[in-house]
């Protein structure tokens, strides 16, 4: 199961509750990935499948979530997570009062979400006959996830891709030294890639913690309909 269709299947949880639910377009979900309603009730969820990774769930993960649900007029707010959540994320959900949705055995369900499954072409035709583009899940899958244990360089910088995981990427420079970059960097300067046609490294360190705009440029790059610009650096949508 990937991170999106780990979404829709917390939604269903809350659809055979009565909710009537909308999972957020990946290009536009300001923090929340799930909008759950019935009667007065607008609950915004965060969804973050960390199940057999190192990541945890931390209170800054909450203080954004209580802040995107305030942002979207949400009556409640829920981080919906099949991870392990740390003990200053549980005493800051209770202190604003989000609940923790402790997700599990998901995996034994039947695909609920068939039709997010992997693309095999680089682009799709929308009904309007206007280029779509992949999801982040289908090209992180197809692309990405591909490049671990490889080289890849844009001539001036180096990287191995030392693991490649939907936790995100642990890369090796050509100067030795090893680091993370989580996957929330990834899909954010995609799905501005998507909206917007190009991105640059100014923009992704606004967004992202790490100062890490290089390597996500560097990794994005390799996806075929992406290329690397350098006035100002950054990434665009290839023509056509």
């Amino acid at each position: 199961m990937t991170p999106e269709q780990f979404e829709h299947y917390v939604a269903n949880l809350y659809k055979g509750n009565g909710y009537k639910t909308n999972v957020s377009p990946l290009s536009n979900d300001w923090g929340i990935d799930v909008i759950a309603t019935k009667g007065d009730d607008k609950i915004g969820i965060q969804a973050k499948m960390y199940g057999g990774t190192s990541r945890k769930v931390n209170r800054r993960m909450i203080m954004e979530l209580y802040g995107a649900a305030a942002f979207q007029e949400c009556t409640a707010a829920v981080l919906a997570t099949d991870g392990e959540i740390l003990p200053d994320a549980k005493e800051v959900a209770e202190k604003l009062g989000i609940k923790i949705l402790s997700v599990s055995n998901f995996d034994q369900v039947h695909d609920i979400s068939s039709t997010h499954k992997l693309n095999n072409e680089i682009k799709s035709i929308c009904e309007d006959k206007t280029v779509c583009y992949p999801s982040f899940d289908e090209v992180w899958e197809k692309y990405i996830m591909p490049l671990e244990g490889k080289t890849i360089s844009n001539g001036n910088l180096v990287n191995t891709l030392i693991y490649a995981t939907w936790a995100g990427v642990t890369r090796r420079t050509s100067t030795g030294s090893t680091g993370k970059i989580d996957i929330e960097g990834f899909k954010l300067a995609y799905n501005e890639l998507k909206r917007k046609g190009e991105i640059t490294r100014d923009d992704i360190n606004q967004q992202v913690d790490r100062r890490c705009s290089s390597g996500i440029v560097l990794i994005l790059s390799q996806i075929p309909f992406i290329e690397a610009t350098y006035n100002p650096k950054g990434l665009r949508l290839k023509k056509s």
